[in-house]
């Protein structure tokens, strides 16, 4: 339970860190208390600071994996079949991005595969990291 909240920290403080615009906030803020009360995390204020250097957010570990598809789940990105969605990934993350560049790395990247709903969305989370050449 421990990555988990650092997961929910990690992702907080990429909130207030990025160029989110208020609106998005709103909703990551939101998914993230959703996702932290549905897998029983608690939060630990002290692991913001660990995060904020991070390039890529989330430890490929199963509590990871777990978070991650919760919150493309309820953002709507990742379907309970294993579906990315791309069209929703772009629509939220380009209000304040290029959308170009949202789009390039969101079709490249909704080709990832998985054994599992958790394994498909955290592959399209770490290769959205990888893959992004906009800043957040």
């Amino acid at each position: 339970m421990k990555s988990i909240a650092s997961l929910i920290f990690v992702g907080l403080a990429a909130m207030c860190l990025a160029e989110y615009t208020a609106k998005q906030q709103e909703i990551l803020a939101e998914v993230v208390g959703k996702c932290a009360v549905e897998l029983g995390v608690k939060i630990n204020k002290d692991l913001i600071e660990r995060s904020k250097s991070s390039g890529n957010p989330f430890p490929e570990d199963e509590n990871s994996k777990k978070f991650v598809a919760c919150f493309l789940n309820k953002t709507g990105v990742l379907t309970a079949d294993g579906k990315i969605q791309t069209e929703k990934f772009i629509a939220f993350l380009s209000e304040g991005h290029d959308a170009k560049a949202v789009t390039e790395v969101a079709e490249k990247c909704a080709t990832v595969e998985g054994d599992t709903i958790e394994d498909k969305g955290y592959n399209f989370h770490k290769c959205f990291w990888a893959e992004k050449k906009f800043e957040l």
